[in-house]
């Protein structure tokens, strides 16, 4: 009752404030300025492409069924060879809180972008509406530009942004960084303001959905921490590429905004949205390099500034001092054959040594084009590069190879099969074409077919392991420490239009002084199998000269009585409040405030020797 409250309340205050301020100041100026750049004064095109996202997340992955728990695994780029990953896994979320901060930001950023692009070309706006035919073609028509060029054009930074992400990519953050580096260059102040916008409106959200909030003091399972699962290298190559767009639009529209500005307004944009993300991982160690981060964000900003207002005056020529100075062409056609010497010796050298040739020979392949590009536009014609190259196409030039060196680690990364979906020693459960198991330490069957380091040291894991040959997927469904706190997990596997769920549940006994013996059980359609067991564990306690160990079976537990270093018999743990007789003792389960104890019983000597395991 209280949260009805709160939420009726809430919007009728929202509704009151936004409408006094609409009504009273904003009305007729905000409709005028609307309209000059969009059809009716809305933003078609940013309000259709947030419906193709939402409405793939609620049909194509389920979400309208299972709003909190929506398919993923078949939509994520786990390999260039499984793509229905590549083309889906920009527009496909993870939860509800992924999907609902990427279309807060898309709403923010995305209509600022759209104002500067305009459903009305430049030079019909003011007196193009609806219907006009005038010259311009197919793609000067209001209707075209706002219900098609528009979003395809975000859809396509969505589909760049998630293929050449390094590692496996999901949902729409590279376009929204895009759809803000377009933005930043071209309105810098509006951006910022969009930036607190999109922060209040997930603020505002988050009140309709949880009105009140009521939480204890209780502790967590173990899990990485939250900026380790962050896609930095999609957001940067998404800001990157809309940088460069911005760019191209404001030369083709003649615009230079204040350099100072778009670079207060990148700096900000940049620390707030955490383009500062710098991130290694190694094993279960991850390491997070803050001021290095915000020290490029830094510079990437003055890059920015010089893309957007920089000078349209030409670069210095080179050598200029000397009496007899080469052309730029000349320089070029030197500096281009030199390079292609140099480039060509470094392959051979790599060859001959023959140690991890495929990213070595990758490296400097790559830094020979960086190179290049400086030496491109004197050679190239003038209809298609003016020459003197000026500084502010410089800049241009400099944030779009920053990209290509951004994406480029992502094409050896995503050359990835999977060999074997099997987990060594435990059972799996087959569902569609996907096999689930639970493993420990069990070794990653994901395999690269470009040799990218000298390190052979395979990549273990622990968890609910989900693979698939078909979808080149081998990754953790759950993993084992939050299993072990929660008890639980649900595993969802499906595909486009299907979906099914595993149950995940673990069992087990904590052995007195020494680990936990315990077992993990899938259970799909009403069906259960015992996926894994971990080795017996020895109490550490005597009586008689016995030892006793707890050790899962295929359906339950047992303990086992040890005496002179061969088992004397054993007995499954008896239910709750009930005994058995093993090797000459009394097992009894008795429960204590609740949890269930294993004791041994010896004429007048009794020892506890395991305690149920509780989850959380």
């Amino acid at each position: 009752m209280l949260d009805t409250l709160s939420r009726v309340a809430l919007a009728a205050a929202l509704v009151l404030a936004f409408g006094f301020v609409w009504f009273r100041e904003g009305r007729g100026r905000w409709r005028a300025r609307l309209a000059d750049r969009f059809v009716l004064g809305v933003p078609w095109g940013t309000l259709l492409t947030v419906a193709v996202v939402v409405g793939f997340y609620l049909v194509g992955q389920g979400g309208l069924e299972h709003w909190a728990s929506p398919v993923v695994f078949p939509f994520v780029t786990w390999s260039y060879f499984y793509p229905t990953g590549i083309l889906t896994a920009g527009i496909a979320h993870g939860s509800p809180g992924h999907i609902v901060s990427n279309m807060t930001g898309t709403l923010a950023f995305a209509p600022i972008v759209e104002y500067a692009w305009g459903h009305y070309p430049p030079s019909e706006r003011g007196r193009a509406r609806i219907g006009n035919e005038e010259s311009g073609g197919l793609l000067a028509r209001p209707l075209v530009r706002a219900f098609l060029l528009f979003p395809v054009v975000l859809l396509l930074a969505a589909f760049l942004t998630a293929a050449f992400s390094l590692g496996p990519g999901l949902g729409f953050s590279g376009a929204v960084f895009a759809i803000a580096g377009l933005a930043v260059v071209n309105y810098p102040i509006t951006t910022v303001v969009a930036l607190v916008a999109s922060s209040a409106a997930r603020t505002v959200y988050t009140a309709f959905t949880d009105p009140v909030v009521r939480a204890t003091v209780e502790a967590g399972a173990p899990s990485p921490p939250p900026w380790a699962s962050i896609a930095f290298q999609a957001h940067m190559l998404g800001f990157l590429l809309g940088v460069v767009a911005g760019g191209l639009l404001l030369a083709r529209r003649t615009r230079r905004p204040a350099l100072d500005r778009v670079f207060l307004g990148t700096f900000l944009l940049g620390t707030v949205q955490a383009l500062w993300l710098l991130v290694w991982v190694d094993d279960e160690t991850f390491v997070l390099y803050r001021a290095a981060g915000v020290a490029l964000v830094s510079v990437l900003s003055v890059l920015v500034a010089a893309t957007a207002g920089g000078s349209r005056r030409p670069i210095p020529r080179p050598l200029s001092v000397l009496p007899r100075r080469p052309t730029r062409r000349q320089l070029a056609a030197v500096w281009l054959t030199a390079l292609l010497v140099g480039t060509a010796a470094g392959v051979a050298g790599i060859v001959y040594e023959g140690e991890t040739v495929g990213l070595s020979v990758g490296i400097v392949v790559v830094a020979a084009v960086v190179l290049a590009v400086p030496a491109l536009p004197p050679l190239l014609p003038d209809s298609v590069v003016e020459s003197p190259v000026s500084r502010r196409r410089s800049a241009v030039v400099a944030v779009a190879v920053a990209g290509l060196l951004v994406a480029a680690p992502a094409v050896p990364a995503g050359l990835v099969v999977v060999d074997d979906t099997g987990v060594q020693g435990s059972e799996s459960v087959e569902v569609r074409g996907y096999d689930v198991a639970y493993g420990e330490n069990v070794t990653s069957e994901r395999a690269t077919l470009v040799d990218i380091s000298n390190d052979t040291e395979a990549v273990n894991a622990s968890g609910v392991v989900v693979a698939s040959a078909d979808r080149e997927i081998w990754t953790l469904g759950a993993r084992e420490e939050g299993l072990a706190f929660s008890g639980n997990e649900t595993v969802v596997v499906g595909g486009l239009g299907w979906r099914e769920t595993v149950e995940a549940d673990r069992t087990g006994w904590e052995v007195v002084g020494n680990d936990s013996a315990y077992a993990v059980d899938l259970t799909h359609d009403g069906e259960t199998t015992r996926s894994y067991r971990s080795s017996p564990s020895r109490a550490d306690a005597r009586v008689d000269g016995r030892e006793f160990a707890v050790a899962p079976t295929t359906g339950g537990f047992e303990v086992r009585v040890m005496q002179n270093g061969s088992v004397a018999g054993s007995a499954p743990v008896p239910a709750a409040n009930e005994s058995a007789t093993a090797g000459g003792v009394v097992l009894e389960n008795r429960v204590v405030n609740g949890t269930e104890r294993v004791v041994v019983v010896a004429d007048d000597t009794e020892v506890q020797v395991a305690e149920r395991e509780t989850y959380d």
